[in-house]
């Protein structure tokens, strides 16, 4: 039925903009009519203009998109396809995309309808020439031309072919692991790209640095068949596929070649194929026809809207394909049904037992169905489908060594002093070890914040401690809870609220609301640069991928935990929304809603991380969290927001099974506080 339906909408969508001839919509329904009134100084009117985008495939240019002129202006009319829509406009081709007026290439136009008709006036500041000679190349010197014309006689045709190597290719003997991509156009060079590109070389010449990630990279140009080559299953709308013979190319053709002109990992755990869009659906295809090729796929926004054949074909080629890491990336922002047909395909992993360690999957709030979007998560993507890959620099790999000063109830503690970091300021980390740990076992880990406030009252700033390794270890020896590890960056007191302040909940402000804290801040002389979102990025790009490779750990979500106290509680519950793929439960407790400090009068605060957490927060099937608060000092202020905190949460699907918000009457906001009743969270997070 769900087919036949989309059959339907893309129907009704054709048919609309090949017979529009008004200039308002008179049936009522949602409706936009994109009138382009503003074009370059140079441009043709003898040519026709094209409207493309993800409600049709990314087509460049169908003749049923054509809008229709009118004197000195373009238009067309489109019915509501799907909420929001991503398109550009062509002359009947990517090689002629719209560009701004310096030549440059812009982002994805995006457009939510409304409950009314509604005109949207276009401004286009140039055309592509259909080689964009005026963009300045960014491709990097370590990217060279495999083929220009490289044949591939399973489609009669050639295409052009570019290679990464890694820095350290020419100097080292050693063999690679290699990823192909499609849409080769996008993947390294901004001017050849029609919007954006994914800075594929950049972002692992950087990676090679900061974490002795080498990876070579073959692209793959797209053609005008790009909609046939990249899916194998038929479609209504569209022509023959062809993605069959197209993936026969890369296993059979290509990787032959490629393999013979480079120091290669032949084997399937070492070669890896991504893509986004059309690109994404195609991948997937590859991992399961083909596991015994491609070993690991990059699944980036897969339209896996275009059939519904997909989903009977991967459960066919489940058992085949067991071994393979799949890492799927979806945008909530890229309209239609793209995030609801994820979760069905993740939703029919899951049923039919495809091991959940090989699968990693991020659904990003604000993401859309860019280049900017899939460029901006391509880090992540890459650490972890190549995580056995990376390697540290001599000079830049943490050393943790043990400290023998602190006093431990039991284990052990490690120490890497100042921890490097492109995201933060450097500062030291602790990983408290359980006694007896041994690297022939895998322990669950627990991220926790403030980490010089842990273990020993006589190095902290007030005397007091958590006694992490005290309740720690008294509950595994009970058997209460599994085995685990602690890992604790610890704070900089002078920059710990900006680490901690959940910083897109700020963006919930109205304007008046914002200069009025900002003047208010910088009337006491105290500085307002967030820098939470870049925390979360050392925690999960820089931190977990070392505690990943230095320890015996479980990598997974299902067994990776973060928990902290009040601004600590905060970034917990921020972490959880923000990296839903990363943790699956956190502990915030004591949680300072108030965000500022509670004397502030009207605080609009509390509402914006109520406002935040509304909008993000990850399932409930997948995720736990647990909330605590006391009634003294400045925990006074919290108990207000509980029942506030417990019927967002309720709304959400969560219950008893997967949340508390707990009240400890007479409790104050302090580390002894907070050690009393510390079996209580980690119980929650980690019981047996």
């Amino acid at each position: 039925m769900k087919t036949k339906l989309t059959i339907l909408l893309i129907s009704m969508l054709l048919l609309s903009c090949k017979g529009q001839q008004k200039d308002d919509n008179t049936d009522g329904k949602k409706s936009v009519t994109f009138v382009v009134t503003n074009l370059p100084s140079d441009h043709d009117f003898s040519k026709n203009i094209y409207i493309s985008g993800d409600f049709e495939g990314w087509s460049g240019g169908r003749p049923e998109l054509k809008l229709e002129k009118k004197d000195k202006t373009y238009q067309i009319t489109l019915p509501n396809h799907k909420e929001t829509i991503q398109y550009k406009f062509t002359l009947g081709s990517w090689d002629t995309v719209e560009l701004d007026a310096k030549k440059q290439n812009i982002e994805n136009r995006s457009y939510t309808f409304k409950e009314a008709p509604e005109t949207i006036n276009i401004t286009i500041g140039a055309w592509s020439n259909g080689n964009n000679n005026e963009t300045v190349s960014t491709k990097q010197p370590n990217v060279a031309t495999f083929a220009e014309a490289f044949n591939i006689p399973q489609l009669n045709t050639t295409r052009k072919i570019l290679v990464y190597l890694p820095p350290n290719y020419a100097k080292s003997h050693k063999k690679y692991p290699v990823l192909y991509m499609h849409d080769g156009q996008n993947v390294f060079d901004k001017a050849t790209s029609y919007s954006g590109e994914w800075e594929v070389d950049e972002t692992l010449n950087k990676l090679h640095q900061t974490h002795g990630l080498d990876v070579i990279v073959v692209s793959i140009d797209n053609s005008e068949a790009r909609m046939q080559e990249y899916t194998a299953w038929e479609h209504k709308k569209y022509d023959t596929p062809k993605g069959k013979e197209y993936i026969d190319f890369i296993a059979k053709t290509l990787k032959p070649a490629i393999d013979q002109q480079y120091r290669t990992k032949t084997d399937a755990k070492n070669t890896a194929i991504m893509g986004s869009s059309m690109g994404g659906l195609i991948s997937h295809y590859a991992a399961f026809q083909y596991p015994n090729v491609f070993g690991k796929a990059g699944i980036f926004s897969p339209s896996f809207w275009f059939s519904e054949e997909t989903f009977a074909f991967t459960k066919n080629h489940l058992a085949k394909a067991k071994n393979s890491k799949l890492y799927y990336l979806m945008g909530e922002k890229e309209g239609g049904n793209m995030v609801a047909d994820l979760n069905k395909m993740l939703q029919l992993l899951n049923k039919n037992n495809f091991p959940k360690d090989q699968v990693l999957s991020k659904f990003s709030p604000n993401g859309t169905h860019s280049e900017a979007f899939w460029r901006s998560e391509l880090k992540t993507a890459l650490l972890w489908l190549f995580a056995e890959d990376i390697t540290f620099q001599p000079s830049d790999r943490p050393v943790a060594k043990e400290v023998k000063t602190v006093k431990l109830a039991a284990g052990k503690l490690m120490r890497v002093v100042d921890f490097p970091s492109e995201y933060i300021r450097p500062r030291n980390v602790d990983v408290w070890l359980p006694e007896n740990y041994s690297s022939d076992k895998k322990y669950n880990v627990l991220y926790m914040h403030d980490g010089q406030m842990l273990y020993d009252a006589s190095t902290t700033w007030n005397k007091q401690e958590w006694k992490v390794d005290e309740v720690a270890t008294k509950l595994m020896r009970e058997g209460k809870v599994q085995d685990f590890i602690v890992v604790s960056p610890w704070n900089i007191a002078e920059i710990r609220w900006q680490d901690y302040f959940p910083q897109k909940a700020f963006e919930y402000l109205n304007e008046e609301a914002k200069n009025s804290l900002l003047a208010k801040a910088k009337a006491m002389n105290f500085e307002v640069v967030f820098n939470a979102d870049n925390y979360l990025k050392f925690l999960t790009e820089e931190l977990k991928p070392y505690i990943d490779k230095t320890y015996a750990v479980k990598t997974d979500r299902e067994h990776t935990f973060v928990a902290g106290s009040s601004m600590g509680g905060l970034i917990s519950m921020y972490a959880m929304c923000e990296y839903p793929e990363v943790f699956s439960a956190a502990a915030c407790i004591s949680t300072h809603w108030e965000g500022i400090v509670p004397t502030t009068k009207n605080n609009p605060i509390p509402d914006t991380f109520f406002a935040y957490m509304s909008d993000h927060l990850p399932s409930p099937e997948t995720h736990r969290f647990y909330f605590d608060y006391g009634t003294e000092t400045l925990d006074q202020y919290y108990p207000q927001y509980a029942s506030i905190v417990d019927t967002i949460f309720m709304k959400k699907g969560y219950t008893d099974a997967n949340y508390r918000n707990l009240k400890f009457e007479g409790a104050n906001h302090s580390e002894n506080a907070w050690q009393k009743r510390l079996h209580i969270p980690f119980t929650f997070l980690l019981e047996k």
